[in-house]
């Protein structure tokens, strides 16, 4: 029975060690774990983008198509928040999980505009001033794209 109290006391410094050593082990905004999120939302921008092609095509619905940019836009904010969670430790890894998020940030305006020109509800028409319109938004989300992969590249995320 005397031994009881000093095995509690044992297990729980025990316990205690293990939980600083795995707080102190919280992920870091290095390449390695912006990889998931960077790539997450180039795959939704390109997706969006193509959508939206489509749509200029006249080979999908205005419907689907607004669709899709939504549901790309709601990959951006899943990624936008993993790497919210990130903690920088260092000036460098501070400065490239900020440069991450702007890029995001950017990706999502570019989501938002395009789901809101697709949207049937917009107003933007299937003549030539319409696709004038929705050719505009595919060029922001082409710059938004460019900048996305500007910084993987500077990253090392391929």
């Amino acid at each position: 029975m005397r031994n009881a109290p000093q095995f509690r006391a044992v297990a729980l410094t025990f316990l205690l060690i293990v939980a600083t050593l795995l707080a102190g082990c919280s992920q870091r905004p290095a390449a390695d774990s912006l990889e998931g999120p960077a790539k997450e939302v180039s795959s939704a921008v390109r997706a969006a983008s193509l959508a939206l092609d489509l749509r200029i095509a006249d080979s999908t619905t205005a419907a689907a198509a607004s669709t899709t940019a939504d549901d790309m836009l709601g990959d951006v904010e899943s990624a936008t928040d993993q790497v919210h969670r990130l903690s920088a430790q260092t000036e460098e890894e501070s400065m490239l999980r900020n440069d991450v998020l702007a890029v995001f940030s950017s990706v999502s305006r570019a989501l938002l505009h395009a789901r809101d020109a697709l949207s049937p509800t917009s107003g933007v028409s299937d003549d030539a001033q319409g696709r004038t319109e929705l050719s505009t938004v595919q060029g922001e989300l082409r710059i938004a794209t460019d900048q996305l992969d500007n910084l993987m590249t500077k990253a090392g995320i391929q």
